[in-house]
Order: structure tokens, then sequence, then C-alpha cells
């Protein structure tokens, strides 16, 4: 059995159902993923390392993990502060605007709350937001936590995911971003996020960039162009499906890394593994909010 542990935050996620109602969910980029990884490769193991509250809410976010068999053992609890919260807005096209209280959230302490950082795992995913939301003190247990299980035979899987608000400038992101990317054996770069933080305007551009970090496999998302996929110095553009019947395309790119990843771990080829990915993630932005009931993503997407 495949092990990943993947680390972040999770959120109450609010969404307009109309004028006087909000529709209640549990939500975040690195949780979204573990959930669809999860409804993917069933018979993996599913760990989310994060922190959250002593709150009503944090009690019910424990029990949707265990609705989506996601493993709770490294889900540490703070007495002093609670989940954090966002409210998202979509427009006719499915794009989105958000508005976030997170200031109090639990999972800001996470590595300050860790009892043990002595676990096994084949795999372990985070992004950069897992990395903004800590403190600089916290920063550095993170990335050394990472160097002790790459020792130990864990690869890593990295998202930057480059939210500028929660940074204090441009260049602390490309810092720890930086950092992120000279961990990793695989990442997933976006053509949107590098233009951003590093004014990048292609493809070629980017791996570059990354030429001197020594990632084992590159699989960056570029919207309609399909995906770019660098791999033992060999490049390929896989395409995508345009979607038509766009509802919310709050957790695309989280759908399809948890798709990616899990057909690798399931001994699928990148070029397949991306194709998995892109379907994965074409069935979620069809339905309202990150996380889509299982019937629906079943009724779409076989498991591997």
């Amino acid at each position: 059995m495949k092990r990943i542990v993947i680390f972040g935050e999770c959120m109450v996620e609010l969404r307009a159902q109309d004028d006087d109602s909000m529709a209640k969910s549990f939500a975040g980029d690195t949780y979204n993923t573990a959930v669809y990884f999860k409804r993917c490769l069933p018979e993996s193991s599913v760990s989310y390392l994060t922190a959250i509250g002593a709150d009503f809410l944090s009690d019910e976010l424990l029990f949707k993990m265990g609705e989506h068999e996601i493993n709770t053992d490294f889900v540490f609890r703070s007495t002093t502060q609670n989940l954090g919260l966002y409210m998202i807005r979509n427009d006719n096209q499915g794009e989105r605007t958000f508005a976030y209280w997170r200031a109090q959230s639990a999972a800001t302490q996470t590595l300050n709350l860790m009892s043990s950082t002595d676990f096994q795992c084949d795999w372990f995913y985070f992004s950069g937001i897992s990395v903004a939301i800590l403190d600089d003190e916290q920063r550095e247990k993170l990335f050394l936590l990472i160097e002790d299980l790459k020792a130990k035979g864990c690869q890593i899987a990295f998202d930057p995911n480059y939210r500028p608000r929660l940074w204090k400038n441009k260049e602390e992101a490309q810092y720890w971003t930086s950092k992120g990317y000279a961990v990793s054996d695989l990442a997933f770069p976006g053509a949107d996020d590098h233009l951003t933080l590093f004014s990048h305007t292609n493809a070629d551009e980017i791996f570059d960039y990354l030429a001197d970090k020594h990632i084992g496999e590159i699989v960056m998302k570029n919207g309609a162009i399909g995906v770019h996929i660098l791999r033992e110095n060999e490049q390929c553009i896989v395409p995508v499906e345009r979607v038509t019947n766009v509802v919310d395309t709050t957790a695309a790119g989280d759908a399809f890394n948890g798709g990616y990843l899990a057909a690798r771990l399931a001994d699928k080829k990148p070029v397949e593994s991306a194709s998995y990915g892109a379907k994965v993630a074409a069935t979620v932005i069809t339905y309202p909010g990150a996380i889509i009931s299982s019937d629906a993503f079943e009724s779409h997407i076989p498991s591997l």
C-alpha cells in the first residue's frame, strides 16, 4: 500500500446559494488534493498533516475526514485557535473571488503543535500556501522535517500555489518557493503563478529557472494550452479537452494534482497521469464547491 502524507490547511468554506443563505463545507488547497487523491486511489493510505481547533466546526471537520477515509493521526488540536474560514463568489464563467478570515487559524501553528516528526511515508506533498501560513521558525522546522523524510527515502511533491496576500512581499515568496522546489522530486509549477511571481512568460523560461533545482519530474499546468511535462530531459505537451459547462474553478489545480499523483503512484506513465488528472479537474469544475460529492465524482472518474 502506497502511503502519502499531505500537509496544509483546511478551512470552513462558505458559498452563496442565494442572497440570503450560504452552503457550508470544508476545503483548502492541499486538503482538496488529499480527498481527490484518495478517491482516485482508494487502496492508498492518505494522511493529512495539519492543526485544527477544539471547537465544534473542528469536530465536524474531523468527522468529514473520516467520511473521506483520510487518516487523522497527524491532525493536531489547538486550545487557543480555531479553523480558518473563507467565502467564495463565482461569476457566470465559474471564475471565483475569495474573502478570507484565517489570521487565527490553528493550522498556522501546526509545526509547533507536532508531538513527533517520526513518521514513515512514501510521498510527502505540500504547497506554497502550506509554507506561507507559517512563521519563519516553523518554516525552518518544516524543511528540516522534509530533509529527514528524504533521508528515509520519501519522495517530495510540491505546488507553489502562489497567493500574494499570504506573503510579506514578492521577495519572501520567491525565497521560500525556491526552497520548496529545491527539495522536490515532483513539482507542479503553474504558468500564471510563475508569470506573477517570477515574470516567466512561457514553459521554456520556467524549465530554465528550475534546471538547477534537480527536480526529477516537472508537470506544468498551462490552462487550455495543455500540460507540459519535463522528465529525464524529455519534454512533451499533453492536450486537455475544453470544458464548456464550467460552474466553479475553485479546486481545478488541486484536483489535477490529486489525480496526477494518484496515477503516478499507481505506476501510470506521466502522459497517462496528466490525462487522468485533467479529467479529474474537468469533472470537478462542472460542480459547485471545492469538494464535489463522491457519487458525482465516481459517475465520471474510474478509480485506479
